[in-house]
């Protein structure tokens, strides 16, 4: 119950300040921000109807369940101990740019799997981005 709590405390804490940094946003931002919505529906929802997201769903609930996504996702890849030791007001454009360094990790890791060299080396510079990659790409510890 108490592990409950605190994991609850940071996901929400971070929701809120990402909810507010998102009613800032162009809708045209928030489109791009639209998988993370997508990735948590069960497939076959997110496969029959979420091309009709914006006619069926109302533009504040887009905006919340982003916010919350990206929360749950910060949390649970980083801790609840990354979200608290942020500044609030820092919080929600460390999560924005913790979402482009993730990105790079995968451009990255895509550029390696496309190189020549032995498999155990490549394996090994694979599982460090995984294990540090957006996290020390923000130079945040």
């Amino acid at each position: 119950p108490q592990l409950s709590k605190v994991v609850s405390g940071a996901v929400n804490a971070a929701t809120d300040a990402l909810t507010i940094a998102l009613e800032k946003f162009s809708d045209e931002d928030k489109e791009k921000l639209l998988p993370l919505f997508r990735a948590h529906l069960p497939k076959t929802m997110a496969d029959l109807s979420f091309d009709k997201v914006h006619e069926r769903v109302p533009a504040q609930y887009i905006t919340n369940a982003i916010a919350s996504c990206l929360a749950s996702k910060l949390v649970y890849k980083e801790g609840t101990k990354f979200v608290e030791t942020l500044p609030q007001d820092k919080l929600a454009d460390v999560a924005l740019r913790y979402l482009e360094a993730e990105h790079e990790i995968t451009l990255l890791k895509d550029a390696l799997e496309g190189t020549e060299m032995p498999e155990k080396e490549k394996e090994s510079i694979l599982k460090l981005l995984d294990a540090g990659g957006a996290r020390t790409a923000l130079g945040v510890f």
